[in-house]
């Protein structure tokens, strides 16, 4: 099962330099599906997660400030060249392995209030990736692989809470390329009403 969150509030947690990053890790998701021989019908992918994610779904969590709406979808919908995954957030994961570019990052003050310069926020970064880099990390999963790699590694679940080393592995990924099995489920739903 997958489960989307349909933005029924603000983000509040988005920064200017966050498109910029997007885009990058989106061009990166997408070669690296093709790369395995899949062949996506959607440029930018649908974003969900497996299973589900407390942070997600309530109000004032990860995305919104209001009460969100989820969406569960059977994995049967979904051919293997409609759905990757990455473990944790396809962002997390490549950048743990890959520091952003210096322009995508956030300019805040720190606890004394000074600005940072990006050469220290770059290198704050690659000690956050350091401590916090996994081998499941920087790296698109196929249908056919991720079962491997949730018997290998677990299912994130509440680890992050007890274990500081898996602060960033709250859940895994799962990026859509193929919108029509969505729409075609939802249509199917709509009609059973």
């Amino acid at each position: 099962m997958i489960t989307f969150l349909k933005e029924t509030g603000r983000r509040v947690w988005l920064h200017s330099g966050y498109l910029r990053d997007r885009h990058r890790v989106e061009a990166w998701l997408y070669n690296e599906f093709m790369n395995k021989g899949k062949r996506p019908h959607l440029r930018h992918p649908l974003y969900f997660v497996l299973g589900e994610n407390d942070d997600f779904f309530r109000k004032n969590g990860f995305f919104s400030d209001k009460d969100p709406e989820q969406l569960q979808l059977p994995f049967g919908l979904f051919s293997t060249n409609a759905i990757s995954f990455t473990y944790p957030d396809s962002m997390t994961s490549l950048n743990i392995v890959s520091s952003p570019p210096l322009d995508t990052y956030e300019l805040r003050p720190d606890e004394n209030g000074r600005i940072p310069s990006l050469e220290e926020i770059d290198e704050e970064m690659r000690r956050f990736g350091d401590f916090h880099r996994k081998p499941q990390h920087g790296q698109v999963f196929t249908l056919e692989e991720i079962e491997d790699v949730v018997s290998k590694y677990g299912l994130p679940g509440t680890k992050w809470k007890e274990d500081p080393k898996w602060r960033i592995d709250r859940y895994i990924e799962v990026q859509v390329w193929d919108d029509r099995p969505i729409w075609d489920f939802l249509a199917r739903r709509k009609s059973d009403l």
